[in-house]
């Protein structure tokens, strides 16, 4: 196994301070008040998060950050000597370029992390590909001369007609002709929507046989796989109207989640995407392994491709919230946000992979030391 990560701190970390009462009290006010504004998803109790009292009205809702040592000391809630070592190195990879999914990913805290924002509007990310989801979960489209590929499909019908069927509409895209969707795995919020998009388009589905024959954790019963539907292998290429995407296995959130690398282009100049496919750690020491050892086997292909560009299925996984307010004020000659260079590709890459580890050795000195710690749900 090899770390992406470099970077090492000797900045000791200890404990997660305690949560003020204002910011306790703000978790209900904010879920109501953003759902009032667009959103409206029922968050269990169980995956509330605690906005930043000082930052709810940021298009994310008040997503917390760390971007300092100090920030990681002050809320990651490692104990564990080797993973404080590895969060400290993770804030180091992450150099605050990626202060929101650094708070996401290095958690060791109970509770959730779910937190409501307004819905984003729609809008065209680069040439052709536009972001179409909802505050949590975020579809992508993409537009070819041949009809348009979708990546990913929400929780169910629903979801399906008022976020991506209405959000197409704005962007005068025909739902009609949706020709291919790529589901990245297999929970409910994923591919729910997909049954009732195949109906309205007679869009092929495509997904891992490890998802789509495996165990369903949530969601509704998985749609049966038509005579034209197709599973998605590690190296595939999916070739469709000019567009090619590179398939890569990568299990450890589900046993058959596939990520994928494929060009795109702004006013015509050419940059990669990378799009992990899925986001939130596993429970289990052997899980959250084979979730490292996948995101260095994803990193190869980055690496290979030269990926410039990090887009995620979740709005937390990139920041996709604050990107689309960006991109929806940008003037001519501002950077696309979504262009994070090769450097924010590898230091995505490197802070995933020693979050990971800081998960794996805190869970590895708790069966140690006999101790069983509340669950955290991401």
């Amino acid at each position: 196994m090899k770390f992406r990560s470099t970077f090492l701190s000797a900045v000791a970390l200890v404990g997660l301070a305690a949560v003020s009462a204002a910011a306790q009290q703000l978790v209900a006010a904010s879920a109501g008040a953003s759902g009032a504004q667009g959103a409206g998803r029922v968050i269990a109790p169980n995956r509330q998060g605690r906005p930043d009292p000082g930052k709810v009205n940021s298009p994310n809702g008040g997503r917390p950050e760390i971007r300092t040592q100090a920030d990681m000391l002050r809320v990651s809630g490692y104990t564990a000597p080797g993973a404080k070592a590895y969060a400290a190195m993770a804030v180091d990879a992450s150099a605050g370029m990626w202060p929101v999914t650094l708070h996401y990913r290095c958690r060791n805290v109970p509770g959730g992390s779910s937190i409501n924002a307004p819905l984003p509007e729609p809008v065209e990310v680069f040439d052709g590909v536009y972001s179409i989801g909802d505050d949590a979960n975020n579809v992508w489209a993409l537009d070819t001369p041949d009809g348009i590929i979708l990546i990913d499909a929400l929780s169910n019908e629903a979801d399906a007609k008022r976020i991506i069927v209405a959000n197409m509409r704005k962007l005068k895209l025909d739902p009609a002709r949706i020709r291919m969707i790529l589901i990245t795995h297999n929970h409910g919020d994923h591919y729910g929507g997909a049954a009732y998009l195949k109906s309205i388009s007679g869009a092929k589905l495509a997904m891992s046989r490890e998802d789509w024959e495996g165990k369903i954790t949530f969601g509704p019963p998985m749609p049966v796989k038509a005579a034209d539907d197709f599973y998605l292998t590690d190296g595939q290429k999916v070739e469709f109207g000019g567009r090619t995407l590179t398939v890569v296995l990568t299990p450890g959130h589900t046993p058959g989640t596939v990520s994928l690398v494929f060009p795109v282009t702004e006013k015509g100049v050419p940059h990669v995407a990378s799009l992990f496919g899925g986001q939130g750690s596993p429970k289990t020491v052997a899980a959250l392994r084979q979730f490292r050892v996948s995101l260095d086997h994803f990193a190869d292909v980055t690496d290979a491709m030269q990926a410039d560009v990090v887009l995620s299925n979740h709005t937390v996984g990139d920041d996709g919230l604050t990107k689309v307010a960006q991109l929806l004020k940008r003037k001519p000659g501002q950077p696309n946000p979504y262009v994070v260079g090769r450097e924010g590709v590898v230091r995505y890459s490197a802070l995933w992979s020693d979050c990971l580890s800081a998960d794996i050795d805190q869970a590895v000195w708790n069966a140690a030391h006999g101790i069983t710690p509340p669950p955290a749900n991401r």
